[in-house]
């Protein structure tokens, strides 16, 4: 864990944190005041969100990075899609060299890299066959243009809860039941964006993650979730759905990591769960080397990680995300070392929740 996961991502304090805090405190009421005013300017429609003709899906959370938000953004575009809509995300493509908007999945070929189109947004255009996938800072003008080229009659907004410029019939915000909130502070002295008052713009609350939470703390995230919205939250698992080759076209299935040995790699918010997942599908974790959030992986930094492609076909596997695979170069993705997990969100309670929220932003909008 990094000095950073221990400040921001340990809920209980030890020795010296507070010390190591004090100096962002200036920092962090600089930022609430901002958020504040950002806030009080559109709720009193000084600074008007614009609208669309169609209904607008938020996914979104309080805390940066971590949470859970892609794994939502997919079952919530797959329960759109079952109702018949004709479904585009418009994705921020954070972590791209890009920032114009751009069409990253047309619905049928993927357009972009991930280099190109962000990591997520990628991820989002592999794993939702039929929705087209759009990227870029202004989603405003992505939704005219998901709507112009895709005729798309619903739009999923994704990390969009602070997004407020586009109007929207359904905030989702999702938390990681485990840790919703970190050590409680905002940026920079912690990993929020907005306190977690800010519930009350929701329409519904996520909990991801649920299998790493203790009973008494879900009961709590419940008691949150009906009081900021007025709805039971959703409430979901991370299971595991396969292991991939590097190039995600080659399945291995869960059992072959079943007594392994295997190291290994990863560059998203929050590793730890990773971690865990890998170790519950019954390998024995060797090793790991953990980047940061988004990172470009090179291939010389993977190289004595990965080994020599040629050599003992029983050397431990190195086992990546889904979202970290979808940054690898083709040699290194080619790698035949080198594996990737696949997970979903399984939503365990809360399905008539999701869909009468859903059912409600729909009904606001005539079908075109």
């Amino acid at each position: 864990m990094s000095l950073l996961d221990a400040l921001w991502w340990k809920e209980r304090p030890f020795p010296g944190r507070g010390a190591l805090l004090l100096p962002l405190l200036g920092a962090e009421w600089a930022f609430r005041a901002a958020a504040w005013a950002r806030g009080l300017l559109y709720d009193g429609r000084v600074l008007r969100a614009a609208e669309v003709d169609v209904p607008v899906v938020s996914i979104g959370n309080l805390a940066v990075g971590g949470a859970g938000k892609t794994p939502a953004a997919m079952t919530v575009a797959a329960r759109l899609l079952a109702r018949g809509r004709r479904v585009a995300v418009l994705s921020r493509g954070y972590g791209a060299v890009r920032s114009d908007a751009r069409v990253v999945s047309d619905g049928q070929s993927l357009l972009l890299s991930a280099d190109e189109g962000g990591d997520e947004a990628v991820l989002l255009a592999r794993r939702l066959p039929g929705v087209a996938v759009l990227c870029g800072l202004r989603r405003t003008e992505l939704a005219r243009l998901a709507r112009a080229g895709f005729a798309a009659d619903a739009l999923l907004l994704d990390d969009g809860f602070q997004h407020r410029a586009l109007s929207r019939d359904l905030d989702v915000v999702v938390l990681d039941a485990g840790n919703p909130f970190g050590n409680g502070h905002l940026l920079p002295r912690g990993p929020n964006r907005e306190p977690r008052a800010a519930l009350r713009r929701a329409g519904l609350v996520w909990l991801s993650r649920v299998e790493g939470a203790t009973a008494n703390g879900i009961e709590k995230l419940r008691a949150l979730a009906r009081e900021a919205t007025g709805r039971d939250p959703v409430e979901a698992r991370h299971r595991p759905l396969d292991v991939l080759d590097g190039r995600l076209a080659t399945s291995f299935g869960l059992d072959s990591l079943k007594g392994r040995n295997v190291r290994l790699l990863s560059g998203i918010a929050r590793p730890g769960g990773f971690r865990r997942t890998v170790e519950a599908l019954g390998a024995v974790v060797t090793g790991e080397r953990v980047f940061p959030d988004h990172h470009r992986f090179r291939e010389a930094e993977l190289r004595d990680w990965l080994g020599s492609p040629k050599g003992d076909a029983a050397r431990e596997w190195v086992v990546t995300t889904e979202k970290d695979a979808v940054r690898l170069g083709p040699e290194v993705a080619g790698h035949p070392h080198l594996r990737a997990l696949r997970i979903e969100a399984e939503v365990v309670r809360g399905e008539e929740a999701l869909g009468e929220a859903l059912d409600l932003a729909l009904a606001r909008h005539r079908p075109l």
